[in-house]
């Protein structure tokens, strides 16, 4: 058996080419991760919407300050919405002045007073508790 001594070059030599291969391989995952078929316009970031608030309203759908919720007609006929499972009311009257939401009741003829008082309560509290933004007031009238 020949016994060769250690050739530290031609073991340095396989390692220079395995540490370019390597290199080779993550420099090409690097530039494919990096191309994802979209071009320069679409990958630059986006802005916040000008809606006043810095897109606190755009990032946020839900709160009340978007247009959607900003509109008296919507909220009219969520109200009536929400008051037509109660009895006893034949007609609803509602207007809005900025903050202030008048609820005008029409409530049936055969209804006593206390009664009359107890579904004008109900109203006010099932409207208040599904209008929290404005302050509301409700009249019942025969």
């Amino acid at each position: 058996m020949d016994k060769q001594p250690f050739d530290l070059s031609k073991r340095l030599g396989l390692f220079q080419i395995a540490i370019l291969a390597v290199s080779l391989i993550v420099l090409a995952m690097m530039f494919s991760g990096c191309g994802n078929g979209r071009s320069k316009q679409e990958n630059r970031l986006k802005t916040y919407g000008h809606d006043g608030y810095m897109g606190y309203s755009n990032s946020n759908p839900n709160l009340p300050n978007r247009y959607q919720y900003l509109n008296y007609n919507a909220d009219g006929n969520f109200i009536e919405q929400v008051l037509k499972p109660i009895s006893g009311i034949e007609h609803t009257q509602i207007y809005f002045n900025g903050t202030d939401l008048h609820v005008n009741l029409k409530v049936n003829k055969a209804l006593s007073d206390g009664q009359v008082e107890e579904l004008r309560a109900k109203a006010q509290s099932v409207v208040q508790d599904n209008m929290p933004r404005y302050k509301v007031h409700v009249e019942a009238k025969r």
